[in-house]
């Protein structure tokens, strides 16, 4: 069977230049996309040193698996799957807490428009949600993925994962309704 071929002819290029092992391509890969990368981490992790020890071990382990990638997904993607799966790695080896410092758990997916007070309820909200609905709506609201790049990240279909993401639609519409 034929490998199948990556989306575009620059990113064939760079995926070439990867699985080289070539710098200056990691290079360019870390400074476009790390900045996305963090946020998504900062936003699933409790402290900033968490996130950055979790996004260290996201782009090692991208520098490993490299060589795997067919190329059929967005490299972007592959990397938030990587990273996806690094917080849950770390969630499995960290002793799950009574407190939370909320200044540190704090899910930021809301306009600066909105009071403090509105924030907090929302933020809180958030943290009632279930891992993988709140997962979801971060994927597709905070990152601004779609549909099909989550149902990879996620490792499920995309019907599934449009299913997942009206349930956790409406997860947070109950949550909020739910708050004073």
């Amino acid at each position: 069977m034929l490998a199948p071929e990556p989306r575009t002819g620059t990113d064939a290029e760079l995926l070439k230049k990867l699985q080289r092992g070539d710098n200056a391509a990691w290079a360019q890969v870390t400074r476009d996309l790390s900045p996305r990368l963090y946020s998504y981490l900062r936003q699933n992790l409790p402290t900033i040193e968490d996130t950055e020890d979790v996004l260290s071990d996201t782009l090692t382990a991208a520098v490993r698996a490299i060589a795997n990638f067919d190329g059929r997904a967005a490299l972007s993607t592959y990397l938030y799957a990587i990273a996806y799966r690094k917080v849950a790695d770390f969630y499995r080896r960290t002793p799950v807490t009574d407190s939370l410092d909320h200044e540190d758990s704090t899910i930021v997916l809301v306009s600066k428009e909105l009071d403090l007070q509105d924030r907090m309820l929302f933020e809180e909200a958030m943290q009632s949600l279930p891992d993988v609905s709140r997962q979801v709506l971060l994927l597709r609201y905070h990152m601004g993925l779609g549909v099909d790049e989550i149902a990879t990240i996620l490792d499920r279909t995309y019907k599934g994962t449009e299913s997942l993401l009206s349930r956790a639609r409406a997860q947070m519409r109950e949550a909020m309704e739910g708050q004073p």
